[in-house]
């Protein structure tokens, strides 16, 4: 139990080591709802993170169309913030998070197998080809995409 009771001393000592995390804590997360209330609600519940520097205020939020529509409203809230205690904001910047969680698993699909008639195209075009690289390419590109005898036209 005496782990405990540092830990507690460690949170809760004025001059401790994580008085000043604790209270950058607090400043960002006043400051993110000082945003929120200056910004139409949907918007507000968009609103990942705020962040004031020497005159910029960045801004974070859920998606792109979020972001778009944010950009479009940053003159006006730029005048709703003129008067607030945190200093002028001259800037403001918008970037897109992912939230935490979500993985970027990204499934690919077989690509359609190309007919008859785009594989004769391929090797035509490399017949007709000057660069041999190309020509290679486009003849391989036509071996490897067998698709079925039947498709004619894609």
């Amino acid at each position: 139990m005496g782990s405990q009771q540092h830990l507690h001393k460690l949170l809760a000592a004025a001059g401790g080591p994580l008085a000043q995390l604790l209270h950058a804590s607090h400043k960002q997360a006043a400051l993110l709802t000082q945003v929120r209330e200056r910004l139409p609600d949907d918007l507000a519940a968009a609103l990942r993170s705020a962040a004031l520097d020497r005159g910029c205020l960045r801004l974070s939020v859920a998606g792109g169309a979020w972001a778009t529509r944010l950009r479009f409203l940053a003159p006006q809230l730029c005048r709703r913030l003129e008067d607030w205690p945190h200093g002028p904001v001259e800037t403001i910047e918008v970037r897109v998070t992912v939230p935490a969680g979500a993985g970027t698993c990204v499934t690919q699909t077989a690509p359609a197998p190309l007919s008859s008639a785009s594989r004769q195209h391929l090797e035509a075009v490399a017949q007709s080809a000057i660069d041999p690289r190309l020509a290679a390419a486009l003849r391989s590109l036509a071996r490897s995409a067998e698709g079925p005898a039947d498709s004619a036209d894609i």
